[in-house]
């Protein structure tokens, strides 16, 4: 996965996507690369969770990356 790649499929989804906001995978997607970019402060509750579920934030941002390109597939190849 290149960060690229997965920034492209976010976009894609962001502009085809019903109701793109409100999805909870997207919005896990933005707390994931905060997490990965070090961007959540250490007590904040979505640091809690990420770390409760995944044990880095690059298993986390792998499990995501298979579930984002489920949900962006069909919208890559549009006839």
């Amino acid at each position: 996965m290149k960060y690229l790649e997965f920034i492209n499929l976010l976009d894609i989804l962001s502009r085809c996507y019903p109701r793109y906001h409100s999805n909870e995978i997207l919005l896990l997607a933005d707390d994931i690369l905060k997490w990965f970019n070090n961007e959540l402060p250490n007590d904040s509750s979505a640091l809690k969770y990420l770390q409760s579920m995944y044990d880095s934030p690059t298993t986390a941002l792998r499990a995501l990356w298979k579930e984002i390109q489920l949900m962006a597939g069909p919208f890559l190849n549009i006839n």
